[in-house]
């Protein structure tokens, strides 16, 4: 589908007064040095008005709307990342504006050196590896027969799991919170990731069925057909296709684990099985000084050099969702219902 004349111009007027509002802003009330990334940013929307009215009765595909909703993503993803790049470069001064005016990289030290953080990604890793690694077998044979079963009620089977992919995990903390507390087993690894199965059971079932779905199942039953053992069809058909995209879900569920803060603080207090989204959240609201190691009060928040370090965990928390997305694009693409042309 070609876009019309009228939804280019449209979309390049729009670039215009985007831009033009963000230039005047960024000159008028912007100091240096953050006032040069408002002129860029500027530029790049004035520019993309003035090439929408260029090819705007072209017979190319591609929609100026689409370009805008890329710059829009782009500044929207990367303006919050650039400001924990700052927090992160900025040691024990607080920043004054968005891009960094110094390159202290001590605060990635101390985090490093830090016991309660090392201790709380120790945590975190084993609980979500632990709950990843007992939510397999059963996703794996629900998958099975949501992909390849005729029953009839498969459809309301997979929408129940949707269903509980796509709700709160606050809703679900609560009563198991309360069920930690009431049978005396909260702050430990094994709850958490028990816990965490809310996470990981649903989401892996969602994944792999996905995988499944692409599966050459006519080709492995020919082969049956054809005197072939179930071990010969498992390892020379059905692993060759759909064994890299049952890894990448594997690692996706995860990271998705890592990630959680609702479970985790809902079974775990004051002990020493904090994971780590729960310790540095914690550290921000002042619970806990982020350069102390131990319990500290803070009624004012984190000082700067404690959100620094804060934030230079964060970046490095970054680092297995980042190898993820560049190991598996294509079959994170699929899981997600869409693939490459």
């Amino acid at each position: 589908m070609i876009p019309s004349v009228r939804s280019r111009l449209s979309a390049a007027a729009v670039a215009f007064v985007l831009g033009f509002a963000v230039a005047n802003y960024g000159l008028f009330r912007v100091p240096p040095p953050d006032q040069w990334l408002w002129v860029g940013a500027a530029a790049v929307l004035m520019g993309t008005s003035a090439w929408g009215v260029i090819v705007a009765d072209s017979r190319r595909r591609l929609s100026v709307w689409a370009v805008l909703g890329v710059e829009l993503f782009v500044v929207v993803t990367l303006v919050p990342m650039l400001w924990i790049v700052t927090l992160a470069l900025s040691g024990s001064t607080q920043p004054s504006g968005l891009w960094p005016e110094s390159f202290d990289t001590s605060a990635f030290g101390t985090a490093w050196d830090d016991e309660g953080i090392r201790s709380a990604a120790s945590t975190s890793v084993a609980a979500a590896v632990l709950a990843t690694a007992v939510a397999i077998l059963p996703a794996l044979a629900l998958a099975i027969v949501l992909a390849r079963s005729r029953w009839r009620a498969r459809r309301a089977v997979h929408a129940f799991v949707l269903l509980v992919v796509l709700s709160p995990l606050v809703v679900a903390a609560v009563g198991i919170g309360d069920l930690a507390v009431t049978l005396g087993v909260s702050d430990t690894t094994v709850t958490v990731a028990v816990a965490q199965l809310v996470i990981t059971l649903p989401l892996l079932t969602w994944a792999f069925t996905s995988v499944l779905a692409t599966a050459p199942w006519t080709l492995a039953d020919a082969a049956r057909v054809d005197g072939a053992s179930r071990t010969a069809v498992l390892r020379r058909v059905l692993l060759p296709t759909v064994g890299p995209g049952m890894l990448v879900a594997v690692a996706l569920v995860a990271v998705v684990a890592l990630q959680d803060f609702a479970l985790a603080s809902s079974v775990t207090g004051a002990g020493d099985a904090r994971t780590l989204p729960v310790e540095l959240l914690q550290r921000l609201s002042g619970a806990v000084d982020a350069g102390a190691g131990s319990n500290v009060t803070a009624p004012d928040g984190p000082s700067a050099a404690g959100t620094a370090v804060v934030a230079a965990v964060g970046l490095m928390a970054l680092v297995p969702a980042a190898v993820l997305a560049l190991v598996g694009p294509r079959t994170l693409t699929r899981l997600m219902g869409r693939s490459y042309r």
